[in-house]
């Protein structure tokens, strides 16, 4: 074989090797099957898993979700171990900075406080002081919320209630349609109810890995169309109501 045949083979030898090394085997957009953390024995996150199984048949995906306590479901989030978190509160990016927010929210949610025996009326944040203040792990906007506080941590939302019912906590912060939902299945008859009106409101964004970035777009994209024909509302409904 000539010099110049000799040059020419070694050439397209090269290109098909550095083509092979450098082409993606495949687009995460084609993938089929996508994971998500939630929270476990959490109620609003049950209707983000509703909503969600349907934004993701909207583009070609089906889900599986880890049901995980709420503070190691962000850690799986953020390290890879899985997709994404279902729902977190704005600025979760902040401190947890490889997961990547949907920009259009999944959930507006009411939060307030639930109680036993306290009497008076809680309008803000700062109304809380003085009273021992039971919050769930790993739930951030309870957690900025009463930083400095006298608070207990609970586990999950039951755990939370129990703590209310035996009197460890004098309040309980969680969203108001869980709550209602945790203490008529789960503490009928103690007494426990919403202290007034609730005093804070915030959308809930859905987050995905920025391995996933390419996600993003189409996901913004489905839930949009999903906020505008009332499909969102009608899910995040059919979830507190049971139907």
């Amino acid at each position: 074989m000539s010099r110049v045949q000799d040059s020419g083979l070694f050439l397209v030898v090269f290109l098909a090797t550095a083509f092979s090394f450098f082409a993606p085997t495949k687009a995460y957009s084609e993938k089929s099957q996508v994971t998500l953390s939630a929270i476990a024995n959490e109620q609003t996150h049950a209707a983000a898993v509703l909503i969600l199984r349907e934004a993701y048949r909207g583009i070609g995906h089906t889900i599986t979700f880890e049901l995980l306590p709420a503070r190691r479901a962000l850690s799986e989030a953020n390290s890879g171990a899985t997709d994404g978190d279902v729902a977190r509160i704005s600025g979760t990016e902040k401190k947890f900075p490889n997961l990547i927010p949907v920009p259009t929210p999944i959930i507006m949610f009411q939060a307030g406080a639930f109680t036993k025996t306290v009497t008076k009326n809680i309008a803000h944040w700062s109304d809380l002081k003085g009273l021992t203040v039971g919050i769930i792990r790993g739930i951030r906007y309870s957690k900025i919320g009463t930083e400095g506080m006298d608070r207990v941590v609970a586990k999950d939302m039951t755990h939370l209630f129990r703590l209310l019912d035996r009197n460890r906590v004098q309040v309980a912060i969680t969203v108001v349609r869980a709550g209602e939902i945790e203490a008529a299945e789960n503490f009928p008859n103690s007494g426990i109810h919403l202290l007034g009106k609730p005093f804070y409101t915030a959308p809930l964004y859905h987050f995905v890995h920025r391995k996933n970035a390419q996600l993003v777009p189409l996901l913004d994209a489905e839930i949009k169309k999903m906020s505008e024909n009332g499909l969102l509302q009608e899910l995040y409904n059919r979830s507190f109501d049971g139907k």
